[in-house]
């Protein structure tokens, strides 16, 4: 992981940690806001890939995968957008469903690391509970209250995890 990389993680936890702090306090009112900077994340993310392909990954192999990743992001981030006008209780699907996402992603590549003897330890424990923070969510559903709680306990512990990512020594991998 390079320094920008670790800064990023250390930034993007530095983020989650006090959304989840404002969702354990201020439970259902803190919405607006949560879905506004998870929207403007999505697409700043998708600005920035296809600004990426623009400028250098159309002349690469695989460029148009970025493409693809940037304008569904940027897509992904007007829809969430939209989401400020419908119950919470879809909102809540929501939000389950891209954690349960990035569990499923984060288990994904610490089986792909396994396969070429680096560490994966780490990514599928972050992976496996994520899932199951959104199961539980999934599973108290009828009661927004409990939902709010846990989804804030998964996102400081998301926070966590990704703080404590960036600081771990990771070896460097030769594949020969």
């Amino acid at each position: 992981m390079t320094i920008w990389q670790r800064l990023r993680q250390i930034i993007i936890g530095l983020v989650l940690f006090p959304v989840g702090i404002l969702l354990m306090l201020f439970g259902g009112e803190v919405y607006t806001l949560i879905i506004g900077l998870y929207s403007l994340a999505l697409e700043i993310y998708g600005v920035r890939k296809v600004w990426y392909f623009i400028r250098m990954a159309r002349f690469m192999t695989g460029g148009r995968r970025i493409l693809y990743r940037g304008i569904l992001a940027f897509d992904f981030g007007i829809f969430a957008g939209s989401l400020v006008w419908v119950p919470q209780i879809y909102i809540l699907l929501y939000l389950t469903g891209t954690m349960a996402f990035s569990g499923l992603v984060d288990i994904l590549r610490a089986k792909e690391s396994k396969d070429i003897d680096g560490p994966w330890k780490m990514k599928t424990f972050q992976g496996a509970t994520e899932i199951g923070v959104a199961v539980l969510c999934v599973l108290f559903l009828r009661t927004p209250d409990y939902v709010v709680e846990i989804f804030a306990v998964g996102l400081i512990f998301s926070a966590v995890m990704r703080i404590l990512s960036a600081f771990r020594r990771t070896p460097v991998i030769m594949i020969d």
